[in-house]
């Protein structure tokens, strides 16, 4: 039917949208995806304040971020598997209140327990949206699949970008239970699925032999296995920089706004290299965007924790950009390999990488407070090296389906 080229990034456009899909569908999907993932970082950003209030360690820290990472991704492949399965606007639809709940009511929470289950009720409903809202995204163009994915995926770092800032004016105003008010947000983002998905979002599949079927899943285990590492490295630094990157700078003297205006800026400067990647990833290939960006993290990482002042903050903007230049593209990578199974695909790369890659927050916590923050971040340097290496054995080009 088409070739999918990853080194070229060339692939035949269809004559109409797999999915019938309206602009406004598409934007209701952005908008909630940011909304989604705008509570994501209300924890991380005020894990200062957080430490103190309950008094906790940082070792605790990581292990209720481990815990929500957990519930949070290793339902992924589940619910994208029946996502594929039972294709339908509902499971877009029941989830953001559930989202906006578990991450709003921190404030009221009673210590380390009690705050856990809460992060992991609310990451366990986010469980659930991605795997739909991110196949519903990649049925769009198949010929510039990178660019739309990526910008659904950006549109998740805009909103994990202001979250620091809505959680700290809350918190700054009305205290930890004001972070409750953040609901109209979730009410607002449910409204606008309910009114704009459409009720016929049914995604078509790929009709295949049983024989091609079969010839074609053993063709594509090797490089979805090589594409899952390559992103596991990668998402391990990513990860941890989300969630201590604001207690980095609090071990350093500076303020919760400051630690928030940092993890703001690596986030919406991640959201432009995201879609900037994807873009050109349809243009020169996937690979080559994941082995350029994968070169140059661990030399950033490096110079970025041994500076200071405003030569940090731009390097956090370059850090950004190539730390989350692959997120569309390795979904997009991805669902070319399972074209019909793309809610699946996506789970792999985000739910079911995720959640390997967040049980190192414990150990990233341990080694901060055994050997102090900054050295705990720069270790992350040895992942990224690991990532650029197996980056170099991905196909450049991936098997003709028929």
């Amino acid at each position: 039917m088409r070739a999918k080229n990853f080194e070229g990034g060339a692939v035949e456009k269809p004559n109409r949208n797999t999915l019938g899909f309206e602009k406004a569908a598409f934007f209701a999907i952005v908008f909630s995806h940011a909304v989604n993932d705008m509570s994501g970082a209300f924890f991380s950003s005020l894990a200062p304040l957080i430490v103190k209030e309950f008094s906790l360690s940082l070792t605790a820290i990581g292990l209720i971020m481990s815990i929500r990472s957990i519930a949070g991704s290793m339902p992924q492949p589940l619910f994208g598997w029946l996502s594929d399965r039972f294709p339908g606007r509902w499971w877009l639809i029941s989830t953001p209140i559930g989202v906006g709940i578990g991450r709003t009511v921190i404030g009221f929470a009673a210590g380390f327990w009690s705050l856990a289950a809460m992060l992991s009720a609310g990451a366990l409903f986010s469980a659930c949206y991605h795997p739909a809202a991110a196949a519903m995204a990649g049925t769009i163009s198949a010929a510039r699949r990178g660019l739309v994915v990526s910008i659904y995926v950006a549109s998740g770092r805009l909103g994990h970008a202001l979250g620091p800032f809505i959680a700290l004016s809350l918190v700054s105003f009305f205290g930890l239970k004001g972070l409750l008010l953040g609901m109209v947000f979730y009410v607002a983002s449910a409204a606008t699925l309910f009114r704009y998905v459409p009720h016929n979002a049914r995604r078509k599949e790929e009709v295949q032999s049983t024989e091609e079927s079969k010839s074609y899943s053993r063709d594509l285990w090797q490089p979805m296995i090589l594409l899952y590492l390559v992103m596991f490295f990668r998402n391990v630094a990513t990860i941890n920089l989300y969630g201590f990157l604001p207690l980095y700078y609090s071990a350093r003297g500076d303020t919760l706004w400051e630690g928030g205006t940092a993890l703001t800026l690596f986030l919406v400067s991640g959201a432009s290299g995201g879609v900037v990647g994807g873009w050109l990833s349809d243009r020169i290939g996937r690979k080559r965007v994941i082995v350029f960006s994968a070169l140059t993290l661990a030399p950033l990482l490096f110079i970025f924790l041994g500076t200071e002042g405003f030569f940090q903050y731009a390097l956090i903007l370059l850090l950004g950009v190539f730390m989350h230049a692959t997120m569309g593209v390795s979904v997009a990578y991805a669902q070319e390999l399972m074209p019909n199974r793309p809610a699946l695909a996506a789970s792999f790369m985000q739910g079911g990488n995720w959640f390997v890659s967040g049980l190192t927050l414990t150990g990233t916590g341990v080694l901060g407070d055994w050997l102090g923050i900054e050295v705990a971040l720069k270790l992350l340097a040895i992942v990224l090296v690991l990532e650029f290496a197996i980056s170099l054995t991905l196909p450049a080009e991936a098997k003709e389906t028929k």
